[in-house]
């Protein structure tokens, strides 16, 4: 099955912000972004527990959200060798099995507080919700 990715329209939102901020920040998590998209291979890596990327330019990481994991299935990419802000944000997802879809949910600061409680991550749980993951 091939896989795609999508981006929700809150995470449209938070690069809109970002651009604002930093548009060399917003071209790397884009370039990042459009590789994935086109990258089967990538795409297929996005499911693993913990996986680090050392390939590729920029290079990541992914991890579980592991306060949310047992009730929704998040992961968060970190990259690495980016510039500005683009360092300090996480991609987040979620991976939609029926559609064969990942979906970028938010691109979030590296420092929030990652608590269920949090409004960022209420707002990334309502996201998963709107499109049937939970």
């Amino acid at each position: 099955m091939r896989h795609s990715l999508r981006l929700h329209p809150d995470a449209e939102g938070d690069l809109d912000a970002l651009f604002e901020e930093d548009e060399d920040a917003y071209a790397a998590i884009v370039a990042f972004i459009e590789e994935a998209q086109a990258s089967q291979v990538m795409l297929e890596r996005m499911t693993s527990a913990e996986y680090e990327d050392k390939i590729h330019t920029p290079g990541f990481d992914i991890k579980r959200w592991q306060a949310l994991w047992r009730t929704v299935p998040l992961w968060r990419i970190r990259l690495f060798g980016v510039p500005g802000k683009a360092a300090s944000r996480r991609i987040v997802y979620t991976f939609h099995p029926g559609e064969g879809k990942f979906y970028i949910l938010g691109v979030i600061p590296r420092d929030f507080d990652y608590e269920p409680s949090h409004p960022l991550s209420k707002r990334i749980i309502r996201a998963c919700e709107d499109i049937g993951v939970s």
